[in-house]
């Protein structure tokens, strides 16, 4: 009941904002997410890749950008339809995989009859998903959204001028080629139009050709092997058809792939199982018995009891030289041949087809095979196209795993089939029986976020600005190509230039943010089209990709109860809670994990966060004024120094993190790193309000990416409505660096007190290293002065085996140690610890000053007394403890 009462004080201090960006004479940042398909709501999933392009567009806003952070939603493809004819089948007692009833009523939705329409699921999850982000508090210009589909007449003529362009181009084709094929809908699927086996391609398989009485038996063989035995699972489904008037047998897999590859069709009766009647009374038990012939060699048949497929095996011993010469052109011949039209490429004894490389389900239950289609294809293959890429992506900022992967991709990217037979979307304009696939018709639908409010201001395009009607090619070369207005449109020139305007003033997108799954496509898709359709001053400029999110550490899934939408979330956490916990849930590609107690957590540390800003500043009569600090900072005591020094620390530690979109370190620094710094403030004697106030300030803006509109409510009720980034107000770090000695002597003492107690201790402080130190100091102070006149990279030079820096070192170092009488060992250790570290033998600060000063923490953290007096016996920086 506590926590639900502070989140609800909490949630009562949230108030969303209305986001607008327009064209005006600031710096503009545009920032797009990849909008999500609607069969469903959002969840948590979603939510955290969405968060990051959130928390930036808010990190840019407090320095001063104009923020255009817009969202749309995507209807069209395979997904939605199938999923609507799924449910009919299943209202109509069909069996289906997946039981489209039950997820409809998990959404809440009493009746599921209504989504058999796939048009009512495009009128329904857009405004669901943006009432998830609204209560959100996601910084997104809705004026801007918008539908895909044909549903909208706007989108739908813009993704036809972009085929248009690229046709032109030329840099479509059309032609058959190896496609994954889904047999229940008929048509080839891509990415986004499978459940299992996202960036599975078809690869080629080889088949060696077993002949015996009863025709050829097509068997698997590995590349090299000599054939001597067939080992065939009993388990297998055996298949038996006619290809080029030859009675041929094979496993039910493999024959779906040829089937759709060669045309063939089983012969009548004749499928069977392994082990029951199969094609011509031939069942495995008799197979067995059969002596196959290959390469003019007798294979025996073995029938095991496992679930494998027919595979031949090199088991003779006797092989020859030319018999082996003879396999190895004839393996190579076959894998050079070309493919011809509706034939697999064959020799006398292989046969070659295509296979998945390895499982693809399609959304609508499918078991995908590959099939030779006829396709319409982007040529992303064509090396011109490819190098303008690789212009871009050298200059496109990014992470270097990112880098890799989009390098992967823009290598093996080659002809894409766009056409589909089946869904909803854009048909091809020159080719109406085919529609461009979900994937190839979202590419570049940024640009029309820049002044879709202008033409129309549903999502639909239903609530008409510009008229519908006149759209085409011509109003899309107007506002992206710079051409001149043709007549048909010159009484709407003034809406197509602002439309023209406001594209030229936004765009390049600045920040693509998007789940890593979509790297070996859509991404790589999203620079070639810019590429090919915009002048160069229009290219991405930077893309950010994170990993999936768990649930309290495992696989989020509908099935096991392990899920939360959007909506769960935020009305079991609340907004700023969630968005918290969001934040420390992961950055990079690495998978990412939200955890409950962690959210839940939250509530609580910043319902004690808020509180403790309203009652400091409402008994505070102190004014915060950052110019009066400053100009008192040199004048003032050590623990007030220390806190100023700590905030500037923090703050500069989490704008590099916001700039980088490492979200855990803002986290760190802006929240937990601060709050630490108070508390050791109040254990130094600090008792400044003011710079406590200061200290609470930036922390809300420091969070104000993370949690807006509490940020919002704090900075405009208690810290006269700044919103901008704190400054970084000292770059001095003495006094961190004394407080970082002292936890760092108590820390020793702690760990020599752990077997025993004692009363009291006395701690030894050094003022100076002993001779023996000071003179090898000496040497590598000279040494190193010499490598830097001669422009030697010290950090290299050390890291190389035969190293000259590192024998002079030793080599000087041994003739001072020899002298003291020091164990050589010892002493070269010291040295070569000093040459890689300097700055680690230096104080800015007095140590005895510092720990006579706080021996008080010490003791009350140690339980014993405390005495600090200086001796020649310690090193600086290395107190030693003397125990009674």
């Amino acid at each position: 009941m506590e926590e639900k009462s502070k989140l609800k004080y909490l949630s009562a201090l949230e108030k969303e904002r209305s986001a607008r960006a327009d064209v005006c004479s600031g710096r503009k940042f545009f920032i797009t997410f990849p909008y999500p398909y609607m069969n469903g709501k959002l969840h948590l999933g979603h939510l955290f890749s969405i968060s990051k392009a959130d928390f930036f567009s808010y990190y840019k806003e407090l320095q001063g950008y104009n923020v255009l952070f817009p969202f749309s939603f995507h209807c069209t493809g395979m997904p939605i339809s199938a999923s609507a004819k799924k449910l009919e089948d299943e209202l109509n007692g069909k069996a289906v995989d997946v039981s489209v009833k039950k997820i409809i009523e998990g959404f809440e939705f009493k009746d599921p009859e209504p989504f058999t329409d796939p048009m009512h699921w495009i009128r329904t999850f857009p405004g669901l998903c943006e009432s998830s982000l609204r209560k959100f508090h996601a910084n997104i210009d809705w004026r801007r959204s918008f539908i895909t589909t044909d549903l909208n007449k706007y989108y739908d003529s813009f993704v036809k001028w972009q085929f248009n362009r690229l046709n032109r181009l030329g840099y479509l084709s059309f032609g058959k080629r190896h496609s994954i094929f889904c047999p229940v809908d008929e048509q080839p699927c891509q990415d986004h139009d499978r459940r299992k086996g996202e960036n599975v391609k078809p690869v080629m398989a080889i088949l060696c050709k077993l002949r015996f009485g009863g025709g050829v038996l097509l068997s698997r063989m590995k590349e090299g092997c000599v054939p001597g035995k067939l080992i065939v699972g009993w388990k297998k489904e055996m298949v038996g058809f006619e290809y080029n008037g030859v009675k041929c047998f094979a496993e039910r897999n493999i024959f779906d792939n040829i089937r759709m590859q060669a045309g063939v069709d089983a012969a009548d009766g004749d499928t069977g199982r392994s082990g029951s009647e199969v094609p011509r009374n031939i069942d495995i038990t008799n197979l067995c018995k059969h002596m196959f012939m290959v390469f003019g060699r007798e294979v025996k048949c073995e029938v095991i009891e496992k679930d494998l497929g027919c595979i031949v095996k090199g088991m003779q011993t006797d092989a020859d030289e030319k018999c082996i010469d003879t396999i190895k052109r004839e393996f190579e011949l076959i894998q050079k041949m070309e493919d011809s039209d509706g034939r697999l490429a064959e020799t006398e004894n292989f046969i070659r087809f295509y296979e998945p490389e390895d499982e693809v389900i399609s959304r609508s239950g499918g078991k995908c095979v590959v099939a030779l289609t006829d396709q319409w294809y982007v040529n992303y293959h064509d090396e011109k196209w490819k190098k303008e890429v690789w212009k871009c992506m050298e200059r496109l900022e990014c992470t270097e795993d990112t880098r890799k992967i989009l390098e992967e991709a823009h290598g093996w990217i080659g002809r894409w089939g766009f056409s589909r037979s089946f869904g909803l979307g854009t048909r091809i304009p020159w080719d109406e029986k085919y529609l461009i696939d979900s994937l190839s018709d979202s590419t570049i639908y940024m640009a029309m976020y820049t002044f879709k409010h202008f033409l129309y201001s549903d999502l639909e395009g239903k609530e008409e600005i510009f008229p519908s009607m006149l759209l085409s090619d011509d109003v899309w070369n107007y506002i992206f190509l710079k051409r001149e207005i043709t007549p048909e449109l010159a009484l709407h020139e003034e809406v197509l230039k602002k439309c023209r305007e406001s594209f030229e003033y936004f765009y390049p997108v600045d920040l693509r943010v998007s789940g890593k799954d979509l790297l070996k496509n859509h991404l790589v898709f999203f620079l070639f089209n810019h590429v090919a359709l915009f002048d160069e001053e229009y290219w991405p400029r930077r893309i950010f990709t994170n990993g999936h999110l768990m649930l309290n550490s495992e696989k989020m899934s509908k099935s096991s109860g392990n899920f939360l939408t959007v909506d769960e979330s935020l009305k079991k956490f609340g907004v700023s809670s969630t968005r918290m916990c969001l934040a420390v849930c992961g950055d990079g590609n690495e998978d990412a994990n939200f955890v409950e107690s962690n959210a839940n957590s939250f509530v609580l540390k910043l319902h004690s966060y808020v509180r403790q800003i309203e009652e400091l500043c409402s008994n505070s009569t102190d004014r915060l004024c950052i110019s009066k600090i400053i100009s008192e900072y040199p004048e003032m005591g050590f623990a007030d120094r220390f806190l100023i020094q700590t905030i500037s620390a923090n703050v500069s530690c989490t704008i590099r993190a916001h700039e980088e979109m490492m979200y855990r370190d803002v986290v760190k620094y802006g929240f937990y790193e601060m709050i630490h710094a108070k508390e050791m403030y109040h254990i130094l004697g600090g008792k400044s309000a003011s710079l406590v106030i200061l200290l609470y300030k930036s922390i809300s803006q420091l969070l104000y990416p993370i949690t807006p509109s509490l940020s919002r409510h704090l900075i405009a009720t208690y810290f006269d409505s700044d919103f901008s980034l704190p400054p970084v107000f000292v770059l001095d770090t003495d006094e961190i660096d004394a407080v970082a000695y002292l936890k760092s002597t108590l820390r020793k003492l702690a760990l020599q007190t752990k077997k025993k107690k004692y009363s009291s201790v006395e701690i030894l402080v050094g003022v100076e290293y002993t001779e023996w130190k000071r003179r090898c100091m000496g040497i590598v102070d000279q040494i190193l002065c010499e490598c830097k006149l001669a422009d030697i990279n010290i950090s290299d030079e050390i890291k190389k085996p035969d190293s000259l820096l590192l024998s002079k070192v030793i080599s000087s170092s041994k003739e001072v140690l020899k002298e003291f009488g020091i164990p050589e060992q010892r002493g070269i250790s010291f040295s070569m610890d000093y040459l890689a570290r300097p700055e680690c033998y230096t104080t800015k600060f007095n140590e005895y000053k510092v720990l006579e000063s706080y021996k008080h923490y010490i003791a009350d953290n140690a339980g014993m007394e405390v005495f600090i007096c200086v001796s020649s016996r310690a090193d600086p920086g290395n107190p030693l403890f003397e125990f009674k």
